[in-house]
């Protein structure tokens, strides 16, 4: 496994995460949504990986690209 794979299967998970705390929470699945728990996520991670991929993870959810 590569480094963008292994990045992938981070981001892919941090989004996941963040669907789940949604539904968990029972708020709406939308972009806007998804991606202030990445941030909200980001913020409170302690480390330095964690926090780039719950920023790309936003990034990518807000550009859908």
């Amino acid at each position: 496994m590569g480094m963008g794979e292994e990045r992938a299967g981070l981001i892919s998970a941090a989004v996941g995460a963040a669907v789940v705390i949604l539904i968990a929470s029972g708020r709406a699945i939308s972009r806007d949504n998804l991606v202030a728990e990445l941030e909200r996520q980001r913020r409170l991670t302690g480390n330095v990986i964690g926090k780039g991929v719950n920023r790309d993870a936003a990034e990518l959810v807000r550009k859908g690209k």
